[in-house]
């Protein structure tokens, strides 16, 4: 019977191995039964500064991530999908709330944050990040509804 448990167990540990690692080499996967969708941050210039200029969009909700009063990450996620409730704290953002956020994320943190863009399975922008870390996971659901998973907490004073 351990034998058995034991074969279950490794088979489980393959199959979530496989769920993690297929999402870098395809944007969607088909199960029988399930569909994976899934999207992608993409570097960008244009978001850094937008954040860096305190640039409120008025089309998107914002939302932070992190302990304490100054976020690690800040994602704008335009409003006609939702974001699926976990981690992320939906914020009343304004522009001088912004500017403190982003004033002091490089300083607490020790690496300067940068700004993606968040894309869709199929390369569509569908909202802003902003953070030290510059990976997460994009899940695109049903009925525009998507999952962002939140970044690990940035080391202190210099170290990621």
């Amino acid at each position: 019977m351990l034998f058995r448990q034991t074969d279950i167990f490794s088979k489980m540990i393959f199959l979530a191995g496989v769920l993690i690692v297929l999402p870098v080499f395809s944007n969607a996967i088909d199960i029988p039964g399930l569909t994976f969708k899934y999207g992608t941050l993409e570097r960008s210039r244009d978001v850094t500064k937008k954040f860096e200029t305190y640039q409120v969009l008025p089309d998107h909700t914002y939302y932070t991530h992190g302990w304490g009063s100054v976020p690690y990450a800040i994602i704008g996620i335009q409003n006609k999908f939702k974001l699926r409730k976990g981690l992320w704290k939906e914020v009343e953002i304004t522009a001088p709330l912004l500017r403190s956020w982003v004033s002091q994320m490089d300083v607490i943190y020790g690496y300067p944050p940068y700004g993606s863009r968040i894309l869709d399975h199929q390369g569509n922008q569908i909202g802003l990040w902003y953070s030290s870390k510059q990976w997460t996971t994009v899940v695109i659901e049903e009925e525009n509804q998507i999952a962002i998973f939140a970044p690990e907490a940035p080391g202190f004073r210099g170290n990621q």
